[in-house]
């Protein structure tokens, strides 16, 4: 019975992380989207003289985008991480278990 409650566990981090890979695709995406407008405006800028893109509105809204999205990321691949350590851990369990269970066994003659 033990081995089905760890299994289920498994299952159910394995489904947390595959949700938490698929959100990290979009926010790289998203990353990807804001990195693009702000190498547009630099590139606007480029072409004037003595300007600096970094204070227009918009340069300011996709940096920050930027600087956001890259927390998000970080966030969700420590979140990721934390999950494949407790898959490697239950993954540990369960083959102490199936050890203890076999020396068991061969113990009583059963």
């Amino acid at each position: 019975m033990a081995f089905l409650a760890l299994a289920s566990q498994k299952s159910l981090l394995t489904l947390q992380k595959n949700f938490l890979q698929f959100q990290l695709v979009s926010i790289m995406n998203q990353t990807h989207i804001a990195g693009a407008q702000m190498a547009a405006i630099e590139k606007e800028y480029s072409s004037q003289e003595n300007s600096d893109c970094t204070e227009d509105a918009d340069y300011v809204y996709w940096k920050d985008m930027d600087d956001q999205l890259q927390t998000e990321k970080d966030s969700i691949e420590s979140q990721i991480t934390a999950i494949e350590n407790e898959i490697s851990g239950l993954k540990t369990l369960v083959n102490n278990n199936i050890k203890s269970s076999c020396t068991l066994n061969l113990a009583s003659g059963g």
